[in-house]
């Protein structure tokens, strides 16, 4: 009871002494509240699919990790565990360099920037925080958006590989070695298969000269 009280009044310090502004005393207030109300509800029963895009409580937490009440791409799920990178709105005075596969492909930002044009489940450019996966409780999820990336799809396929390069890098450069060695090996199978068939052919033909110039003699 004693830390209790002593955190609660911690809390208030902070909230009076204008830590807070009202945006996110509110958002704090509802991450609290979802905490309390629902830290002893059993399991959801429902199916959740890599691809999927859900509002998430994220809960607090410190800067900079993610916090609150944000949208997430799921990237995986542990039976009831997910892996979600967090979705937020565009700052372009704060994120001035962020990677996108066309308009700039050469950036090495932490932020991928999800078009509106492009994702039907976002009203406004947003952008998705590949260094921040975030493995969460079935329970965090608020709601489902429309829309999802296709797990098969290029722009999914896409996101995986940049977090492999943040996360596991010496990993990734040793995939990518190891691939580009396979499609080399690959290939030299491809023309040794196409040399032998036109060697199949050559003998084929020479043995059908010969049958012929057997016959004549």
């Amino acid at each position: 009871m004693k830390e209790y009280l002593k955190a609660q009044s911690k809390t208030n310090e902070a909230v009076l002494g204008n830590g807070f502004s009202a945006d996110e005393l509110e958002r704090f207030s509802k991450s609290d509240y979802r905490w309390a109300e629902n830290r002893n509800k059993q399991f959801r029963q429902r199916i959740v699919k890599k691809g999927e895009i859900y509002q998430f409580e994220f809960g607090k937490n410190f800067i900079p990790e993610m916090s609150y009440e944000h949208r997430g791409l799921i990237i995986g799920v542990k039976q009831k565990l997910l892996y979600v990178l967090p979705i937020f709105s565009y700052d372009s005075t704060k994120y001035p360099d962020v990677f996108h596969p066309i308009d700039s492909p050469n950036s090495k930002s932490e932020m991928l920037l999800l078009k509106s044009s492009e994702f039907v489940f976002i009203n406004h450019d947003s952008v998705l925080k590949l260094n921040d996966i975030r493995t969460v409780s079935v329970n965090r999820i608020l709601y489902q958006h429309s829309g999802r990336i296709d797990p098969a799809s290029k722009t999914y396929m896409l996101i995986e590989s940049l977090c492999l390069r943040k996360y596991f890098p010496v990993f990734y450069h040793e995939y990518e070695k190891n691939t580009k060695i396979i499609e080399e090996l690959n290939q030299k199978v491809s023309m040794l298969a196409e040399e032998k068939e036109k060697q199949e052919v050559t003998i084929k033909d020479l043995c059908a000269k010969i049958e012929a110039i057997k016959r004549d003699v």
